[in-house]
């Protein structure tokens, strides 16, 4: 009888659940040849208190029209950024500056046996402030992308000066605020999580990554880049340090304790653009509209089947507007 339901729940366990199309393929390509590099600008590690925090700064120029800096979302190294948003903005000029928030990629890692070390959103504020101040960057323009868009709305209310524009990705104003609550852990996920411990294969790992990042995405319009997220994993877990299994809970706490910018979000004066996709099912579309309403020089850009996820598609309906207003407001 135990045999025959060990065996039942191995076949359970070994069947995939729907994935997006194409992931057979895609795995089999990138898993057959060597991870291409992602990692190409000057690296270095710069102190915030006493953590450590692992940075890239690429297309470095004296010559160059400013600084952009990246602050991604959560949980998510910062090789996760998109490739194509950094081109551009490459091209028009800018140096970029992107960065591992703590308990990712090469930035310290959190002890996860002592329940005393917790962070805040204020400390995670204070590492991009690191990031600017070591490096002698007065002033920078803020791309933020999902939890990354909360921090940089932070920065722009306590560091006015410091902030040339802020561009908020996919993010919201207040976790606290109601919106519907993503399910993170449907039983596909359960079950290719459960998969990836057993086997600790490439070909497990992806598979959950791009279960979970399909639910990000909520639809099939705004098609994902399988072949470029897929590198990116493969480059994490190959490359660096791979995957941290506490930094979702210790950066959980960081946005459950997160105050509301609300109040303060007048306080913003400086070129904002919000862009959301309106069947993002993490952080919905009337959150963005309520956030980007009590910010005085905001603009929205709106997109009907994006969810989540940056994908070329997404970038490429707010790319003109995005590259105008770092110009305009370069000092």
């Amino acid at each position: 009888m135990l045999l025959a339901l060990m065996s039942i729940l191995a076949i359970y366990l070994f069947i995939d659940p729907e994935l997006p199309s194409q992931t057979n393929e895609v795995i089999a390509e990138i898993t057959s040849k060597n991870t291409p590099e992602l990692i190409e600008g000057d690296t270095g590690y710069i102190n915030s208190g006493a953590t450590k925090i692992w940075y890239e700064l690429k297309n470095k120029s004296t010559n160059t029209r400013g600084t952009v800096l990246l602050i991604n979302g959560f949980t998510e190294p910062s090789t996760f950024w998109n490739q194509y948003l950094i081109k551009n903005i490459i091209d028009s000029g800018y140096q970029v500056i992107r960065f591992d928030n703590r308990d990712v990629g090469f930035s310290d890692w959190t002890d996860a046996e002592n329940p005393n070390h917790t962070y805040t959103m204020e400390d995670m504020v204070n590492d991009a402030m690191a990031v600017l101040d070591q490096n002698g960057i007065s002033k920078a323009h803020l791309v933020g992308y999902s939890m990354g868009g909360y921090i940089a709305q932070r920065i722009a209310i306590e560091y006015p000066n410091r902030v040339l524009s802020l561009t908020s990705l996919s993010s919201t104003g207040d976790f606290g605020d109601n919106h519907p609550e993503y399910n993170w852990t449907p039983p596909a996920i359960i079950k290719l999580g459960i998969r990836n411990a057993l086997l600790g294969d490439d070909k497990s790992l992806l598979k959950l990554y791009f279960k979970i990042l399909s639910g990000m995405n909520g639809n099939d319009t705004y098609t994902m880049e399988l072949k470029l997220l897929g590198e990116q994993v493969l480059y994490e877990q190959q490359n660096r340090r791979g995957f941290n299994k506490d930094a979702g809970r210790h950066q959980g706490f960081a946005i459950k304790n997160a105050k509301s910018n609300y109040s303060e979000l007048d306080k913003i004066k400086i070129a904002t653009l919000v862009v959301h996709g309106k069947k993002d099912p993490i952080l919905s579309f009337e959150l963005a509209k309520k956030y980007s309403e009590k910010i005085e020089k905001s603009k929205q850009i709106w997109i009907d089947e994006a969810g989540h996820l940056l994908t070329n598609d997404y970038i490429e309906q707010f790319r003109e507007e995005f590259i105008k207003m770092l110009a305009e407001s370069q000092q």
